[in-house]
């Protein structure tokens, strides 16, 4: 971690904080190096709408004051266990919201007896995944394709020890 922790909760991810949930998506996207055309083109699928809130687990980091500093969401099918969306205040990242968002996701895992859990993060955040525990696995995913432009990208793999798992 980079700077101090702050006093922060998590909650299930409510309807009404849709606009700043996705205002929050975008200006996290923005604060890595993307080109301007792929932002324009790839925002727009990073939207969350109230049928996502319903049908996957998603939750809010609330900081001191209870304003909005995180945003996560795990999707479950039948095949796999991913991690779609995990996305901080570009002010706070180092400061363990990231960190508090995975090991809250762990324990999820653990609740619901999941073996295995999935992440495909973009370049920038690989090495945080790694450090949360996300080991990575030896084969590469084919290339993440959006809307035309293409990048490679690494699976990241949790795999949960029978202890945890139990």
């Amino acid at each position: 971690m980079d700077g101090e922790p702050i006093a922060m909760r998590i909650i299930p991810a409510r309807e009404e904080s849709l606009a700043g949930i996705n205002a929050l998506i975008a200006i996290s996207k923005a604060y890595w190096s993307w080109p301007a055309d792929y932002l324009e083109k790839a925002l727009p699928l990073h939207v969350v709408d109230p049928a996502y809130l319903r049908t996957n687990y998603c939750f809010e980091v609330l900081g001191a004051q209870d304003e909005l500093v995180a945003f996560f969401a795990v999707v479950a099918s039948d095949t796999r266990v991913i991690l779609d969306n995990l996305w901080v205040t570009p002010e706070l990242i180092g400061m363990g919201i990231g960190r508090r968002a995975c090991k809250h996701i762990f324990r999820l895992a653990c609740e619901h007896r999941w073996t295995e859990l999935w992440v495909l993060p973009d370049p920038p955040a690989e090495g945080f995944y790694l450090k949360a525990g996300f080991p990575i696995q030896v084969s590469e995913c084919p290339p993440a394709c959006l809307v035309g432009q293409c990048s490679p990208s690494i699976a990241f793999n949790y795999r949960l020890s029978r202890d945890e798992a139990t």
